[in-house]
């Protein structure tokens, strides 16, 4: 790497990525954008994935790469990344998923021209080996010219609802002006949500969002199932990220986003409950299940709907 202006740090959080983060690096890589690095942080991984990190960035100037001392989850990772970066926008990929050349080119000059603090594109769902599964994550929406999202925005496409596309699944591109001015990072406490968490922030701290109906993002699927499962850690993890986001900007937040916020507390708890019931049935623990749905009948009518979608896609097979 020269002394040359960085305009885009890619980074990676990599933790047990042996077999697909080569990928991943070139497809950063490849972007046409002129001053480019991509930092790899290796989170502890228990395989090969640090030294298949290395050979990247011995391959490559542009790979950097560091390897930490104990696991600490994707939040905790990037933001060592975003300490160790140089560029002006901060691109975030998983390992295990990768870019349409151009992506970077096209939102780093979209969100320059609409002064955006941060921008988002749509991602589209593929299989490990890169073939496309439907549509894009956003398609239903319909979206056609380039959106400002405000917080209301952001967190009514947020609620946790059964069969909504969730806007925080969505991969953000950051100014590095608005991180290093606010001093926003990531919440190390999270291993799921974190991007949500950390774009619900930069709105409440009066950052500018923005949206664009391309697809430049390719999210990796590597399991057939029906639903995204929550980790009941994870889940209560997230649950006490919201509660104090509420309390932190009680003050700024309007009645709606407050009511949103309540909603998407209801659905988090209905998913947690799902989650630790249909894990005791697994274990044979019925009574106990039966208890945890008697007392959030909603969350009784998600895993009655699971089960349902599953039984159809096993005779699709």
């Amino acid at each position: 790497m020269t002394n040359d202006k960085v305009v885009a740090t890619v980074i990676i959080a990599a933790w047990c990525a042996e077999a697909w983060l080569a990928k991943s690096v070139r497809g950063a890589l490849a972007q046409d954008v002129s001053g480019l690095e991509v930092i790899v942080v290796d989170d502890a991984s228990t395989d090969g994935t640090w030294r298949v990190a290395r050979g990247l960035a011995t391959a490559d100037s542009r790979v950097r790469t560091v390897s930490l001392d104990r696991n600490g989850g994707p939040a905790r990772a990037r933001n060592v990344a975003i300490e160790m970066a140089r560029g002006e926008w901060i691109a975030v990929l998983d390992s295990d998923d990768d870019m349409r050349p151009g992506r970077l080119h096209s939102l780093i000059g979209t969100a320059e021209r609409l002064k955006a603090d941060c921008i988002y594109d749509d991602l589209v769902p593929v299989t490990p080996d890169g073939r496309v599964l439907g549509a894009s994550h956003l398609a239903d929406m319909a979206i056609h010219e380039p959106e400002q999202w405000t917080l209301e925005r952001f967190l009514s496409g947020c609620r946790a609802r059964p069969g909504q596309p969730a806007l925080g699944y969505l991969k953000p591109v950051i100014r590095r002006s608005f991180l290093d001015r606010t001093g926003l990072r990531y919440d190390p406490s999270l291993h799921n949500g974190e991007d949500f968490h950390l774009v619900a922030e930069l709105l409440a701290q009066g950052g500018s969002l923005w949206f664009v109906p391309e697809a430049g993002y390719f999210y990796t699927q590597r399991d057939a199932s029906v639903s995204r499962r929550l980790d009941p850690t994870h889940g209560r993890a997230l649950m006490v990220a919201d509660q104090s986001f509420r309390r932190r900007h009680a003050d700024s937040l309007t009645p709606e986003v407050k009511r949103i916020l309540r909603e998407r507390t209801r659905n988090l708890a209905d998913m947690l409950a799902m989650e630790v019931a249909a894990r005791d049935m697994r274990s044979g623990r019925l009574g106990h299940a039966a208890v945890t749905l008697s007392m959030r009948p909603a969350a009784a009518v998600r895993l009655g709907g699971l089960m349902l979608r599953k039984m159809w896609q096993r005779k699709a097979v």
